[in-house]
């Protein structure tokens, strides 16, 4: 965790390296391999031929902010009545530290292996992950047939997970005199009626693991000074879906919520982009991934392995659309990710390496999943 690799902006090649050095102190070979320039993933293999399992968690970190809101130094790495803090203990580099610390036992212990783990440690995961498994995927670099994405779910395990979709919609008017309004067309109030109407077209749907989706006004900007009426107005949207949506209906809602604007503001004219599209996914329940999962967590924790859902995104997205059967699981409690004093529990952090170790042996044993 001292290895600072904030995103943004972006700068993992500290971690990685610090990664790298303990990947090939097991003896294992790694390949290093760049989304963008400066920004390294990471694979390292163990073992060979199929299935193939992998194991993929990322180096990079939100921002630390403001060090005054944070009673430990955020790169400190301290120790103090059994936690462990600093900005990635939870998310994600003590589930990294957890896997590294389940494969050297492995090793160390002369565990045969019938196919192939692979670790897959990414860049960008914090900004969604399009320069790191999402390159690393669409290149064939990464093409598991099981994985296991290391997230903080307290252990749980994730068979579902939603998807995000961002929309950038801009409403054009005409900019005029703020003494006259009458001479001009305000964009703000019409994307005031476009707000109003967007809860209205959300899709009434419960899923059992992930609830319903969501949407969520992120950001908005009009107007150049206060005497003009606005020309334009531009607010960017986080709709969350669920399994049963797609692209075309998700826009769809969107649009819906147009064309109920329009009928009190007939002249309205809006511009609808979409720069990020991620689906959501659902592996059934009795996936060998899921069931050997579940049984490790609860050999290494003395309770039954939960199964969850995952409201947020993650990179397992990736992997699902490439094919791999996919959950996501991890030490570390999602509420104090992304927050000052992030921490980890040293005591779940064992037990998550243990929970690997024995999901990684289970997957791979002779007459396993594969």
């Amino acid at each position: 965790m001292r290895a600072e690799s904030e995103n943004p902006p972006g700068n993992e090649a500290m971690a990685a390296a610090v990664a790298r050095a303990d990947l090939e102190d097991m003896g294992l070979e790694v390949t290093e391999h760049e989304g963008a320039p400066g920004r390294p993933s990471l694979i390292a293999r163990c073992g060979s031929g199929r299935p193939v399992l992998g194991y993929c968690s990322h180096l990079d970190v939100v921002p630390a902010g403001d060090r005054a809101d944070w009673d430990e130094d955020p790169y400190g790495a301290r120790v103090k009545d059994g936690r462990l803090y600093g900005r990635g203990s939870g998310d994600a580099k003590g589930p990294i530290a957890a896997a590294l610390e389940a494969v050297a036992a492995i090793i160390e212990g002369g565990v045969p292996l019938a196919g192939t783990l692979e670790l897959e440690l990414v860049a960008d995961e914090e900004a969604m992950g399009f320069k790191g498994a999402g390159e690393l995927v669409a290149r064939g670099v990464m093409a598991p047939d099981l994985a296991i994405v290391g997230e903080p779910t307290s252990l749980r395990v994730v068979r579902a997970q939603r998807g995000a979709s961002w929309f950038r919609l801009t409403t054009r008017g005409r900019a005029a005199h703020g003494s006259a309004p009458e001479r001009g067309v305000s964009a703000i109030a019409h994307m005031a009626a476009v707000i109003e109407h967007l809860p209205d077209t959300l899709p009434v749907i419960d899923h059992p693991l992930l609830g319903g989706p969501t949407l969520s006004v992120g950001t908005i900007s009009g107007g150049v000074k206060v005497n003009v009426v606005p020309a334009s107005c531009t607010i960017e949207i986080d709709r969350r879906t669920v399994p049963g949506e797609s692209a075309e209906s998700v826009r769809a809602s969107i649009e819906e919520a147009v064309e109920l604007a329009r009928a009190r503001y007939p002249d309205l004219r809006v511009d609808v982009d979409v720069p990020v599209h991620c689906k959501p996914f659902e592996i059934p329940a009795s996936a060998p991934v899921v069931t050997a999962m579940a049984a490790a967590v609860a050999e290494a924790t003395g309770s039954p392995g939960e199964l969850a859902g995952f409201r947020g995104a993650s990179d397992a997205r990736f992997l699902f659309e490439a094919g791999a059967e996919v959950i996501v699981c991890g030490p570390g409690d999602i509420s104090v990710a992304h927050t000052a004093d992030e921490h980890m529990e040293l005591d779940e952090l064992e037990r998550g390496a243990v929970a690997y170790a024995l999901a990684f042996t289970s997957l791979l044993a002779s007459g396993g999943a594969g």
